[in-house]
């Protein structure tokens, strides 16, 4: 069993308070709520936040359409308070990425019910990456060890498995408690924001999911060297879309039908959105997907010693 320091940040202790016009909704298999709250999580970077805030309007309006129901959206800053918020029953449809999903099903009965995947059912994924400036002196995961008391290394959340867990879980196999071993660990809120402290030199090294960077060297903002990738994890399961548990059973299957049929009716926001997304979604689909379909990566967590979001 890997052994893993419990020093992930703790989700936000005092529940989330999101001003909305909404109900909260019935049981699974109660009324049908008056209206729906979707979370929405603004982008760092300004250009794809625009075009991110433009597509989910748009994507509010066409469930809106679909499911005849009103839908409000809220902006949420982050994977904890929008799990905190769920768990007040402020949010019915949120986001999440693997890990934070897995602590949203435990924490906030979020169940997922789509995420990015192929015409034949398998699910995409995507990688995380630990990073140093170019200019660093250091080469290796070994140089980081070698010289961890000297080092300042950032993580992106707290609840990201590209910015947090999977990189955290390579450094403790070499020989790296983070906490106890680098000079400081930081939390930057965000991949985008972790990054950019990695290229200006903020911090000695990072991890962050790679897709970041492909996207900012895609877009002219970054030069392919500007950043040095020391290790690049595994296959991620692509993050899912989840609906809060309480949601009446036919409900929540037909804010899944919703978002599989969103291609065919809604062509345009649809291509409007892959336009836009991350290279590692490029060519996918949205997939039905399940709770146990991160069965895999709740069981990885579960292994590493001490890592107490997840209950055994």
């Amino acid at each position: 069993m890997r052994s893993l320091r419990s020093c992930l940040l703790p989700l936000v202790a005092a529940l989330f308070c999101i001003p909305t016009g909404g109900c909260k909704a019935g049981n699974a298999s109660g009324t049908w709520p008056k209206v729906l709250t979707y979370a929405y999580s603004p982008q760092a970077d300004q250009l794809q936040g625009e075009m991110r805030a433009s597509q989910t309007k748009q994507t509010v309006r066409y469930l809106e359409s679909q499911l005849h129901i009103p839908v409000d959206l809220v902006q949420v800053q982050g994977y904890a308070p929008t799990i905190e918020a769920m768990r007040a029953d402020k949010v019915d449809i949120a986001h999440f990425g693997a890990l934070s999903y897995l602590i949203a099903a435990q924490k906030a009965g979020a169940v997922a019910i789509v995420a990015r995947g192929y015409a034949n059912g398998e699910l995409g994924g995507y990688h995380s990456v630990i990073a140093v400036p170019k200019d660093s002196p250091y080469h290796t995961l070994a140089d980081l060890k070698a010289h961890a008391k000297d080092i300042v290394f950032a993580f992106a959340d707290p609840a990201s498995t590209s910015g947090d867990l999977y990189p955290r879980v390579e450094l403790q196999d070499i020989g790296i408690d983070p906490e106890k071993d680098f000079k400081q660990v930081l939390y930057a809120n965000g991949h985008l924001a972790d990054m950019l402290a990695i290229e200006t030199g903020k911090v000695d090294a990072g991890a962050f999911d790679q897709v970041y960077m492909t996207h900012m060297i895609q877009r002219g903002r970054m030069k392919p060297g500007d950043i040095r990738v020391l290790w690049t994890s595994g296959l991620i399961p692509n993050e899912p879309i989840a609906v809060r548990k309480a949601l009446p059973d036919q409900l929540k299957k037909e804010i899944q039908t919703a978002f599989l049929d969103m291609r065919t009716k809604a062509p345009q926001l649809w291509a409007s959105m892959n336009r836009s997304v991350f290279s590692s979604t490029a060519g996918t689909i949205y997939i039905p997907v399940a709770d146990s379909t991160y069965d895999g990566l709740r069981h990885y967590a579960m292994q590493v010693k001490q890592f107490n979001f997840l209950e055994k």
